[in-house]
């Protein structure tokens, strides 16, 4: 009996844990991913949302206060749909997948969010568990 109440808890833990959502907090891209996000930022975004990120008269800015109480609380998904599908503005759409993540990695990065030891996934369903937020 004791052993199947023990085997019960630790279901109920690992549950919780696999439940669990990170935040860009957590270290959930690269620093390797970001650097290569930097690269295909410049060729990219650059035009439109200037080399430091700061945003021009039609793109907004992508670090800074602005930006992170835009995204605040939501999902990466979000972020990565909304750049898949409608960047850049040239080409909407014309990003693969990991470019896309590369590139958020590196905007992460730029907002002063800690590296980690793997890349941020291009996958919709991984990218669901990471929340924006704006602090720790």
């Amino acid at each position: 009996m004791k052993l199947v109440a023990a085997l019960g808890l630790a279901l109920t833990a690992v549950v919780a844990v696999a439940g669990q959502t990170k935040t860009v907090w957590d270290g959930v891209y690269s620093d390797a991913q970001a650097g290569r996000g930097k690269q295909v930022y410049i060729t990219h975004c650059a035009e439109c949302h200037n080399e430091g990120l700061q945003g021009g008269d039609l793109a907004p800015a992508l670090k800074g206060e602005d930006f992170l109480l835009r995204w605040n609380d939501k999902p990466m998904a979000e972020l990565f749909e909304r750049t898949q599908k409608t960047m850049p503005q040239s080409n909407p759409g014309g990003l693969m997948p990991q470019e896309t993540a590369d590139i958020i990695a590196y905007i992460l990065q730029v907002n002063r969010m800690p590296g980690g030891a793997a890349d941020l996934p291009s996958d919709m369903a991984a990218l669901e568990a990471i929340t924006m937020t704006r602090s720790r």
